[in-house]
């Protein structure tokens, strides 16, 4: 129960952020991009019979990896270098050198529990993975080479310095085979690596919250463009066709405003860029306060069934009314009348500029 309670929350904080962002959506990437490599350096611990000094030696690792999102990633890590064991009861130590190759699955944990966030200061990344282990012979107590598969797990604190570098600090823990100190028994051997690095991020690093584009406009602009296509190609098959182009008038409506408002394609909120055109027919109307004005909504007719397109011509006429009011104090009996006439009428041509309100003084 309290860990759906938890779910339930990090997914509301998740939903905040993101409607926050502007409904802001992560760009697209590719398999080139968000790729980085890593180098460290720092000590490393074998478990054993000696006391802890004892068994402190140095260790390095080079990785190269990639994020495939901001919460998972994946690396190859090259590391190793030397391992120290020994029998206490016989105060003997002894040393050998090891490589090892790891792959390891990386989980952003700021990002999965705390909804992601653009160039972040610290992320804290979970390490998962495997591995191969090849310890190397050193006479006469490592006295023989071994090989092991390596489980391990480990976490990273990655502190942002710029766009391209950050500096880290891992710790891990690794399980190998018995046989990786040389010394035969019962219990698995273990070695635990603290180290310090920094990771260099490459070329369309990170991932960009963007907007998303309006699918509809790019469909419908592909139509056109798929329409003018197949009408050049029937010119060229047949070049002495004349084509007709049928413009319609709208009868009794002429416009004293400089420009009708026009929205983009299957919406009714006004653009920021044609504030200005609801401005100047508030402005006319504080200038001529006996004159009335009709607020017609139109859809074009390319797009949309016939019953959408008067339901949303219907809502840009009403989003114009209300503008007028609510932010320029315009009242509403000025407002003779406010319709929708959907696609049945065409004032303009051009089928994208049909979206649009008019806005005629009476």
């Amino acid at each position: 129960m309290k860990r759906k309670f938890f779910l339930l929350v990090v997914s509301c904080f998740c939903i905040a952020g993101f409607a926050q962002s502007q409904e802001k959506v992560l760009k697209q990437y590719g398999f080139w991009d968000n790729w980085f490599i890593q180098g460290q350096a720092g000590i490393g611990y074998t478990n054993g019979e000696p006391d802890f000094g004892k068994l402190i030696s140095p260790t390095a690792a080079f990785s190269v990896g990639k994020y495939f999102s901001p919460q998972v990633g994946s690396r190859i890590q090259i590391g190793g270098w030397e391992a120290k064991a020994g029998w206490k009861w016989q105060n003997i130590d002894y040393k050998w050198n090891y490589g090892a190759v790891y792959w390891d699955a990386l989980f952003n944990l700021n990002n999965i529990f705390g909804c992601y966030k653009e160039n972040r200061p610290f992320n804290l990344v979970g390490i998962m993975g495997v591995g191969y282990n090849h310890g190397f012979k050193n006479d006469p107590y490592a006295y023989r080479a071994t090989d092991n598969a390596v489980a391990r797990l480990g976490l990273q604190a990655n502190f942002r310095m710029n766009e391209a570098w950050d500096f880290n600090v891992e710790v891990n823990a690794n399980a190998v085979d018995d046989a990786f100190n040389a010394k035969l028994g019962s219990v698995t051997d273990s070695y635990f690596n603290a180290m310090v690095g920094f990771t260099y991020k490459f070329k369309n690093r990170g991932f960009e919250l963007v907007k998303p584009y309006d699918e509809a406009l790019v469909n419908s602009l592909n139509n056109e463009i798929n329409q003018q296509r197949e009408t050049i190609e029937s010119l060229k098959a047949n070049p002495k066709t004349i084509i007709q182009k049928e413009t319609v008038v709208v009868k009794d409506t002429v416009s004293v405003f400089n420009t009708p408002i026009l929205f983009n394609i299957g919406k009714s909120s006004i653009d920021v860029n044609q504030q200005i055109y609801v401005y100047n027919v508030a402005q006319y109307l504080k200038e001529n306060p006996n004159v009335k004005v009709n607020i017609t909504g139109y859809a074009d007719a390319k797009t949309g069934s016939k019953a959408f397109n008067q339901a949303i011509s219907l809502k840009r006429a009403k989003a114009v009314a209300a503008e007028l009011t609510n932010k320029y104090n315009i009242s509403s009996d000025r407002m003779k009348v406010v319709e929708g006439k959907g696609d049945a009428v065409q004032p303009y041509p051009t089928n994208n500029w049909n979206r649009v309100v008019i806005c005629v003084a009476d």
